[in-house]
């Protein structure tokens, strides 16, 4: 994927200010608080997983929780069950060769998002092979700019940490599905990155 690097001096005035990739890291993006998103039965979210083209689908919605298809691209066939936002996945078949359950407990709330909010979420999962705890720590942990193709996003920075990854989301007002994803893994370095699909070509 093509790496497009947005110089601070862009953004003149601002304090703190951090570049990786295309995202400007900053303090002084004033945003409103951020709902958590309504996600409907056939919404679709159109993105490039690692340079591949993917869409996901929502398939059902209950009270909470939302059933996910992978419709298009090179992960098609993946199903998954889940908050649908920053909360680990409960349930998932056929998704990256792998397919289990999870159980989960959320200790206080991020939503809506603001800088400083914090969830955390404890669970046990299973793929039938091997079985596995974890806890997941999130915070909003501040606002970045982030470009995509021609057009630059304020967004919220959203952090989650657990014993194997970091995985980061950039929300923005103006989008329902995060703008950007990455998951990085501590011992083999990245190991998936996602951007939203706004036109851009995959580079």
């Amino acid at each position: 994927m093509k790496k497009l690097v947005v110089s601070c001096a862009l953004l003149a005035g601002l304090a703190a200010c951090q570049t990786t990739d295309n995202v400007v890291r900053n303090t002084n993006v004033n945003l409103l608080s951020l709902p958590k998103p309504e996600l409907a039965v056939g919404d679709s979210y159109a993105y490039y997983r690692n340079g591949d083209h993917e869409i996901a689908t929502v398939t059902a919605k209950g009270d909470g929780v939302y059933s996910f298809e992978v419709t298009e691209g090179p992960g098609a066939g993946c199903s998954y069950d889940g908050e649908g936002f920053l909360s680990p996945d409960v349930k998932w078949e056929n998704c990256d060769g792998s397919t289990g359950t999870q159980t989960l407990t959320q200790t206080g709330e991020i939503w809506p998002l603001k800088v400083g909010n914090t969830v955390s979420y404890a669970g046990e999962g299973t793929d039938g092979a091997d079985s596995w705890s974890f806890k997941r720590d999130c915070s909003v942990i501040g606002t970045a700019m982030v470009t995509i193709g021609t057009g630059t996003i304020p967004t919220y920075e959203v952090v989650c940490k657990d014993g194997s990854n970091t995985r980061t989301w950039f929300y923005s007002q103006s989008h329902k599905w995060p703008v950007k994803y990455t998951k990085v893994h501590k011992k083999r370095g990245l190991v998936d990155q996602r951007e939203i699909d706004l036109g851009q070509k995959a580079g």
